[in-house]
């Protein structure tokens, strides 16, 4: 029991610099009064064994193909909810074509998690949860660049009754939070 709540400290004081600003100013997004868009990108994203996104989706069923808008949408609005819930004072995302800045995720890995792992370990911490790799790119509206962020093994919770879209989800939700942390 002692070793595992050492694991479980460790992971959680581990997190914290999963999101690190590389390029630029991150205090960009701590700016009262501001709005941003925000973009994910899965052009080149890998999933588990280096297969491309929607080759990953297209093995496992055209329903997953069909329902991949759906998981990614649900998981972005997370995403917005958390960042704009963390960061009152600062920047908040909209959901129109104008704004000050420009938020852009790209997601370079993905895993998408386990609820084999979650049942076994409970839902313990992350245990089971999805898990991203990538950058954001913040740029003002004429497509300067004002700060790099290095995204890396973002997890989510993990829970036995969590979907792929929840554990997407709570991945998202943790990495808003990390990014509104960094911008400080």
């Amino acid at each position: 029991m002692v070793l595992m709540a050492m694991m479980m400290a460790i992971s959680v004081s581990a997190k914290d610099d999963r999101v690190s600003v590389i390029s630029g100013d991150g205090k960009v997004l701590a700016e009262k009064g501001k709005t941003a868009t925000l973009e994910f990108d899965y052009k080149n994203a890998t999933v588990e064994k280096g297969d491309k996104l929607m080759d990953y989706l297209k093995k496992r069923g055209e329903q997953n193909v069909k329902d991949w808008p759906e998981v990614e949408a649900s998981a972005c609005n997370r995403f917005i909810n958390a960042f704009n819930k963390k960061s009152k004072k600062g920047v908040q995302i909209v959901k129109t074509d104008k704004a000050d800045l420009k938020m852009k995720i790209i997601i370079e890995e993905i895993d998408f998690g386990s609820t084999g792992v979650a049942v076994v370990f409970g839902g313990l911490g992350s245990a089971g949860g999805a898990e991203i790799t990538g950058k954001l790119i913040v740029t003002d509206n004429g497509g300067n660049k004002l700060a790099e962020y290095e995204l890396y093994q973002i997890r989510g919770g993990g829970s036995y009754d969590y979907t792929e879209a929840k554990r997407l989800g709570s991945c998202y939700e943790n990495l808003a939070k990390m990014i509104v942390k960094a911008s400080k």
